[in-house]
């Protein structure tokens, strides 16, 4: 039997050769087949594992006006601390204040609940934040309430809602993690949503998990840091909660939460992050204005502001409300929440 070297002697120099040809008369064969094939695949995005895009120079402040909480509430709260709030005011305010490099969110819990009235409410709700514009719109408590197909369709309708945490009974996400916002300086901001999964399964709409806030962020932030210049994190959570998430991921430059007793006008500097919150019925709006300094954005002001009989409706969204109000007149649904009777929601 011949060794290797053997065959190869034995062969000769013309086999050698013949060998060398046929081998790249072969390669060039197999490139010429897989060109016309390439088309076919497109490049991977950056968030896939392509190269960072570059990143869009700072602009010199950011505002941000966000709200939460709102709890079904169309029309102004009647409640023993004074008629205050409404989407028809909200849109006037907004309005009003939105200039320049601007962000319009909500923390979450819009719904009062999963009841047909209610369901008629969160719709006329989020058709009213349309009109104003806002960039995300979270996922709450009380939408987690909600029945997973009900959840789906709000998200085939509204692709302003978020959520990196409210899933389907497979564990798959019902909503978008994140939104892209670009601002008019052509700065990219991610928008993430989470809600918090200390929740009984009582509290849970049928079809409904909620995943740790935590773990979900973590899954989410390595692609919105690949496609944004800014991260925001809307965190319908404690306030302890906030502070805590600040703490742990250091890419958040800005928590706005929703799941507190009360709003704060002070905005909270933890970590790399400016944490703000608001609650209590959609009665006020809050505006975040920061300020980019030695390579940062830290808060200038915070300010909460009531939405009193001072500001004007909106007429397009009074008409939306009048509307709202015909069809449950018309379905022989409640006209008054239960909570201006000082009741809490069943």
């Amino acid at each position: 039997m011949h060794s290797r070297t053997d065959a190869r002697e034995h062969n000769g120099p013309m086999k050698r050769t013949v060998g060398i040809v046929i081998t790249v008369l072969a390669f060039a064969a197999a490139l010429a087949a897989a060109s016309l094939f390439m088309p076919f695949f497109p490049a991977a995005p950056a968030s896939s594992g392509g190269q960072p895009r570059a990143a869009a120079t700072p602009p010199d402040t950011i505002t941000i006006l966000y709200t939460s909480d709102t709890r079904g509430h169309m029309n102004p709260c009647d409640c023993t601390a004074g008629v205050a709030g409404g989407l028809p005011r909200r849109k006037s305010f907004i309005a009003q204040r939105q200039s320049g490099d601007t962000l319009i969110v909500d923390a979450g819990n819009i719904t009062a609940g999963g009841r047909p009235w209610e369901l008629l409410e969160l719709e006329h709700i989020l058709r009213g934040y349309e009109h104003i514009g806002y960039d995300a719109i979270n996922i709450g408590k009380r939408e987690a309430g909600l029945p997973a197909v009900a959840l789906a369709k709000l998200m085939s309708t509204y692709p302003a809602l978020v959520s990196a945490n409210v899933l389907d009974a497979s564990g798959e996400l019902i909503f978008s993690p994140f939104r892209l916002a670009t601002l008019t300086s052509g700065y990219k901001v991610a928008i993430i949503g989470v809600t918090d999964s200390d929740v009984s399964p009582e509290e849970l709409g049928e079809g409904v998990k909620v995943s740790s806030p935590e773990e979900a962020i973590a899954r989410v932030l390595p692609r919105a840091t690949v496609e944004a210049d800014f991260i925001v994190l809307l965190a319908f959570v404690g306030e302890q909660k906030l502070k805590e998430l600040a703490e742990r991921f250091f890419e958040i430059d800005v928590i706005v939460g929703g799941d507190v007793k009360q709003p704060s006008g002070n905005a909270v500097a933890a970590n790399k992050s400016t944490i703000v919150y608001i609650t209590d019925k959609g009665k006020s709006v809050g505006e975040l204005n920061l300020l980019y300094v030695g390579g940062q954005y830290i808060a200038e002001k915070n300010t909460i502001t009531m939405l009193m009989e001072n500001v004007p409706d909106d007429p397009g969204i009074a008409a939306l409300a009048a509307e709202l109000h015909r069809k449950l007149v018309e379905n022989s649904y409640p006209t008054k929440k239960d909570d201006e009777d000082g009741l809490s929601a069943l």
